[in-house]
């Protein structure tokens, strides 16, 4: 993993757009004849729609860290009971099968039985070519920012400040992310100078 300062422009107002090394490699292995189902963690933001155009595609957009499972109830259930309420939540259709995961950070606000709970709910949805984007830290100690991702084009992810208060966050370093999210695999990883890690998953079904 080698460091790199990201290219950072503003085009829209409240809007940042950033480079990735990383984000290209999650598309370069589509097949334009063969229909595209996106997983996005968050709300998806018009830039993502406008990426994801440009495919067959079809996007489930989760909108999880709105979810009050998320925001206050992970200390109070179990795992078991977490399980269950992802479950409710994804509910996609039988047969489903998910090619890209888009987590962007939304994997740090979970804590480890709330991580294993949303494996378990979503390993049915993921098959052995499934790939994911994401964030995590190389210390524990690092700051997530309040921030909401989108897709700005092949290499650029779009960045703007979130309207509501941050969350409990729990920041998961490479091995815990590795042992608690067992449906996926860190394969990549290029680290920001701000401490975060910037990360492609593969899937370990």
């Amino acid at each position: 993993m080698a460091p790199t300062g990201p290219s950072l422009h503003t085009v829209k107002p409240g809007v940042t757009y950033q480079s990735s090394r990383l984000f290209p490699s999650l598309f370069e292995r589509v097949n334009p004849q063969r229909k595209l189902t996106v997983f996005e963690a968050g709300p998806a933001v018009p830039e993502t729609i406008s990426f994801l155009g440009q495919f067959k595609s079809r996007i489930y957009v989760a909108g999880l860290y709105s979810e009050t499972l998320v925001r206050e109830q992970q200390k109070d259930l179990s795992e078991k009971e977490m399980k269950r309420e992802f479950q409710e939540i994804l509910n996609f259709k039988i047969g489903t099968l998910i090619d890209v995961c888009l987590f962007w950070d939304f994997l740090n606000y979970l804590n480890r039985p709330a991580l294993r709970a949303f494996a378990s709910a979503l390993r049915p949805y993921i098959h052995k070519g499934t790939r994911a984007h994401g964030f995590t830290v190389l210390n524990i100690d690092t700051p997530l920012r309040n921030q909401q991702y989108g897709i700005g084009s092949h290499d650029t992810l779009c960045v703007r400040p979130c309207t509501g208060p941050q969350l409990d966050y729990y920041p998961h370093t490479h091995e815990e992310l590795n042992s608690s999210f067992s449906c996926f695999e860190i394969g990549r990883g290029w680290l920001l100078p701000d401490g975060r890690l910037e990360i492609l998953l593969k899937a370990m079904v």
